[in-house]
């Protein structure tokens, strides 16, 4: 119903704007620009305002990732919203017609609209994605499939929107008149290599379609896991930070135990992370860390939490207005290869905690109307605290994200489930 319509979303705690509808970009407004100052503009065009909702995005993304995945079987998933597909021995099927089958195909059963991009190397593929997105006419989809069309589509790209070329050198190739993609492929590939690194040599040569980055379809092991957030105002006070950070602890557990390849993961380190707003330069700056070494690797909520409390007391200095907040696990391993420990608890009160655990995960994920990563279990622990503070202010301080602007969460949430006559 919002299809064709001016749309933006806002960032964490309602703070900037972090994506535009076409209609939106029409009316002048930027990216990044800052919500309180454009809010009137805004509300005179009619736009409609939305908050980050991340549950609901990383669902659509699985869904769309899923369709993809049943058209190739290989699919490197690149983030939420991005991923290469590996077309070799599709050709005698007519690729840009099969493309145009899948972006129609996600576009009906997920009802995001999508920008395929064909090419014979990825970064000649993001080039051609970004020019199907810009050009209606295009209908999604861009092909690349010989010299002409490769070269017709280099000097019309801009250098800075060449994946791998940043900000840093875009103000470099600029000033020395290398406006588009096409003028850096012209570059020699010696000074490339002496200026810009192994890194810079390799997109240059794929612009010139030498493929040196391969398909990853299996994810590379992660070393570390992260649950942090910004405050919607300022706290200070050390029971509340204590609330924030053991339901982070929560989030990064439960992603520990569902984080592996065929098996959950487990930490050796917790890590937490404390930091004032330094863009408040009238108030204190502090940024505090501590980090606690778990006596055997583990992915239990109760463990990782109470590690992370005795980092979080280490790390607090009082009289300080914290922005922001985290909890870090390190060390990662695959659950089956942790190393044991002498100092281990018993086996047999191992065991118990790993039921209780279990047990919790069956009751937090039965559909009870539970949030994702603690935020809002049917059953938690105590330190997470026994009320569920809004960032807007009510039900006390709103040490959790503010998000007034949040689109229902249809497709996880039986609550929010959209009814027939909406």
């Amino acid at each position: 119903d919002l299809e064709g319509k001016p749309i933006v979303v806002l960032s964490n705690n309602d703070g900037c704007v972090v994506a535009r509808s076409n209609e939106v970009k029409a009316l002048g407004v930027p990216m990044g620009g800052p919500y309180f100052k454009i809010k009137a503009l805004l509300r005179g065009h009619g736009v409609t305002v939305f908050s980050s909702n991340y549950e609901l995005y990383g669902d659509l993304s699985a869904r769309v990732m899923q369709v993809l995945g049943s058209f190739c079987p290989d699919v490197e998933i690149y983030s939420i919203d991005e991923a290469f597909l590996g077309l070799d021995g599709f050709e005698t099927w007519g690729v840009e017609a099969y493309m145009r089958h899948v972006r129609a195909t996600v576009k009906r059963w997920t009802g995001i609209p999508v920008s395929i991009g064909v090419g014979p190397t990825k970064t000649l593929a993001k080039l051609a994605a970004g020019r199907a997105k810009k050009n209606l006419s295009s209908g999604g989809v861009w092909l690349l499939d010989g010299q002409p069309s490769i070269d017709a589509a280099l000097a019309a790209t801009p250098v800075g929107d060449v994946w791998g070329v940043g900000r840093r050198w875009t103000k470099r190739f600029e000033a020395m008149g290398v406006q588009t993609a096409q003028d850096f492929v012209r570059q020699s590939e010696p000074w490339v290599r002496a200026h810009m690194g192994v890194t810079g040599a390799r997109t240059h040569a794929e612009l010139r379609g030498q493929a040196c980055f391969g398909l990853q379809t299996q994810p590379q092991p992660r070393q570390s896991c992260v649950a942090s957030r910004s405050f919607a105002t300022p706290v200070t006070a050390l029971d509340d930070l204590k609330n924030a950070i053991a339901t982070f602890a929560a989030r990064a557990a439960e992603r520990l135990r569902h984080g592996g390849q065929g098996g959950g993961l487990v930490g050796g380190q917790v890590h937490v992370f404390v930091l004032t707003d330094r863009f408040n330069t009238a108030a204190r700056q502090y940024h505090g860390a501590a980090t606690v070494a778990l006596h055997q690797p583990s992915n239990l909520t109760a463990e990782i939490t109470r590690a992370a409390l005795a980092a979080l007391e280490r790390a607090y200095r009082p009289g300080v207005q914290y922005k922001k907040a985290g909890v870090m696990l390190l060390d990662l391993t695959p659950e089956g290869e942790a190393q044991p420990s002498l100092f281990a608890p018993a086996q047999q009160d191992q065991a118990k905690a790993e039921r209780l655990q279990r047990a919790l995960d069956a009751l937090n994920g039965a559909g009870y109307g539970r949030g994702r990563g603690g935020l809002g279990d049917v059953v938690r622990f105590g330190a997470a605290g026994l009320r569920r503070k809004t960032g807007n202010g009510k039900n006390g301080s709103g040490w959790q994200m503010r998000r007034d602007h949040r689109s229902p969460r249809y497709t996880t949430q039986w609550a929010e489930l959209r009814g027939v006559g909406d």
